[in-house]
């Protein structure tokens, strides 16, 4: 038998095409790794129509909707595709995309990480303790970044070395640090309006688009190389897709567990930054619920639960159908309340067609 699928960046690797990790390198033959009889030989025509319908399949099911959600609305809502509101779109959801893009690395590697928005809240209060106590801007930044991904490496440490269940190491460790942040502030928000870089990163723009959304941009395409074009974005599918034939191809599983959770973390350190500028403030109740959010804008996506497969495309792809359906609530008028509603049966909703691909990759 053959190990689960393994997408590689924007090029889904084929249903029943035979990895290299899911043979031994003793067992394979001078001419290559063992492919299955009938799987397709790659550079021939079936094998790239084969891409087409499975990049199809993956992404058919948000695009759709999302397609189906912008048409509605254009003819609904006047201002829906103005220029103006696109930006706020992609603005507004600048610093879910950069969390979904670390959390896509801890999901492609089978685990999950539930403790992003407590570091983003740890991070932030930080930031602005250091700030107030008279660091400069950008030191002040950067020790956050640091401090994110410390908090990122205890979480890869205990759940890939100790070996613990990610699902506890993280609940608990994000309750732990958003807890460490209230109590350093009281439940306060500090104020960050007088900080000149804060408000540089939140009103500053590059050839009309603002910086919050260039950073977004400069993150997912930096995502996309690691995972396309770099061996350690392979080892991560081929982790995620089978723990133990690639510890058999001789890759370090454990290292790659505790670095898909260092990038998570990290970027969650940069997310606490670009919020902070963004509300021009810190708040220990800052992102609250936004790693559940972003997981389901990476299931939504076409990644596995189960890792693996999927793309940071597809991550995008689930970013803006939810940013769409929460811009689309608020130009209708409707109780900002509803959101919530909506994204917990997105979530599930999500979950569920996840569960429906892995049946059809298994047949």
């Amino acid at each position: 038998m053959t190990s689960p699928t393994h997408d590689i960046g924007l090029d889904p690797v084929l249903p029943g095409r035979a990895s290299a990790v899911d043979v031994p390198p003793s067992q394979e033959s001078r001419s290559g790794p063992r492919r299955e009889r009938g799987a397709p030989v790659p550079g021939r025509a079936g094998s790239t129509w084969n891409r087409v319908r499975h990049a199809a399949d993956t992404y058919a099911g948000v695009g759709g909707v999302l397609v189906i959600l912008c048409v509605y609305l254009s003819f609904t809502q006047d201002t829906f595709l103005t220029r103006a509101n696109w930006l706020t779109i992609f603005e507004a959801n600048a610093v879910v995309l950069v969390v979904a893009v670390g959390l896509t690395f801890v999901l492609l590697n089978g685990g999950i990480d539930l403790s992003l928005g407590g570091i983003i809240a740890l991070s932030g209060v930080v930031m602005g303790e250091l700030i107030v106590n008279g660091w400069s801007a950008w030191l002040a930044m950067s020790a956050v970044m640091v401090l994110a991904m410390l908090c990122g490496l205890l979480n890869g440490v205990l759940v890939g070395k100790v070996g613990l269940s990610f699902l506890v190491v993280t609940l608990g460790a994000g309750q732990a640090f958003r807890g460490i942040a209230q109590v350093r502030t009281g439940g306060q928000t500090q104020s960050l309006f007088e900080v000149d870089l804060v408000r540089r990163i939140n009103e500053g723009e590059l050839l009309g688009i603002p910086w919050l959304i260039w950073i977004a941009a400069v993150i997912l395409g930096t995502g996309m190389v690691i995972l396309r074009y770099t061996g350690f974005g392979r080892m991560v599918y081929a982790c995620g897709g089978n723990r133990e034939a690639a510890r058999l191809a001789g890759i370090n599983v454990t290292a790659v567990a505790v670095t898909v959770f260092v990038i998570a973390g990290t970027l969650a350190g940069l997310a606490a930054v670009m919020d902070s500028s963004r509300l021009l403030g810190a708040s220990p109740t800052a992102a609250t619920g936004i790693e559940l959010t972003a997981a389901a804008a990476v299931l939504l996506g076409g990644t596995s639960f189960m890792g693996g497969r999927g793309t940071l495309l597809g991550t995008l792809l689930g970013v803006v159908f939810l940013g769409v359906l929460s811009n689309g609530i608020t130009l209708a008028g409707v109780s900002p309340f509803w959101y919530g509603i909506v994204s917990g049966v997105v979530l599930i909703a999500a979950v569920l067609l996840d569960r429906i691909r892995n049946g059809k990759a298994t047949r």
